[in-house]
């Protein structure tokens, strides 16, 4: 029985999470996840991205697991779990070698991305062209989630997937600085009570919650955020709590997990 294919899945926020349960449930599960140091996933309880920090976190029953080399990576398959690697993409793509690579990062300042890191190169969302940055682009904005293109660019901008406009859900840093907050995830807050603060350079600026709800989302205290960069994350729909994966991870999840089997049954002249 042939093994199933290496992929690395640029990311390890809500949404590469999403991806990575799904490819893992579907038996593809030789995958790994490449993440900065300080990661900036708010949704920390569905982010994989937490093993960072905690060296060990749990998703929907999946572990992943943090690994400073990439060479451990075979170690951490064969114990079930899904690496998560900080350490330079370089090194990741060197070591993993992977067979499919995934843009997952959903980042708004483009990133380098080329056809030539994989056999089969998928991104997600605005910023990329199909046919060009990627072979194919799978769409993140709400009313096309999970879209198909092979050919152009996604539609833009990317505006979120919860009932509330995101101007009102989310609270996002006034400045660059360093987060800080005595908050957990799951609290429940009144609208103008007090998030933490932003530590510039200059001075320290309180930041308040924007709604009534619980904080379904929220950035680890003391970690660095630029101008404009989510803090936290409010919900006030009763049956939401922070261990609730969106519905947007779950379309992505299903979408990459379709494409990359037809992909592997022998598709790719049609995909490609």
């Amino acid at each position: 029985m042939m093994q199933p294919p290496r992929i690395l899945i640029r990311g390890a926020g809500e949404m590469a999470t999403g991806i990575a349960l799904h490819l893992a449930e579907a038996g593809l599960d030789r995958l790994a996840l490449q993440e900065c140091p300080f990661p900036t996933a708010i949704r920390r309880a569905v982010c994989f991205s937490e093993a960072v920090a905690e060296g060990r976190w749990q998703v929907r029953g999946r572990y992943a697991r943090h690994l400073p080399q990439p060479e451990d990576c075979p170690r951490c398959w064969e114990q079930g779990e899904i690496p998560v690697l900080t350490c330079a993409e370089a090194a990741t793509l060197h070591a993993v070698r992977p067979d499919i690579f995934i843009e997952a990062t959903l980042r708004k300042r483009p990133v380098p991305l080329g056809r030539h890191l994989a056999s089969l190169v998928l991104a997600l969302g605005p910023g990329f062209t199909a046919g060009l940055d990627a072979h194919i682009m799978v769409e993140t904005h709400p009313d096309h989630c999970g879209e198909i293109l092979t050919r152009g660019a996604a539609r833009a901008p990317d505006t979120g997937d919860a009932q509330a406009p995101v101007a009102v859900r989310h609270l996002r840093a006034p400045a660059d600085g360093r987060f800080c907050t005595s908050r957990h995830l799951g609290e429940r807050l009144e609208a103008g009570s007090p998030v933490g603060f932003l530590q510039t350079d200059t001075k320290s600026i309180p930041l308040h919650a924007p709604l009534s709800g619980l904080l379904r989302g929220l950035l680890r205290d003391g970690t660095p955020v630029r101008r404009g960069g989510k803090v936290a994350d409010m919900d006030d729909r009763p049956h939401i709590t922070p261990q609730t994966l969106s519905r947007r991870a779950t379309i992505l999840g299903q979408a990459v997990t379709r494409l990359v089997r037809e992909w592997l049954q022998g598709d790719r002249h049609a995909t490609l």
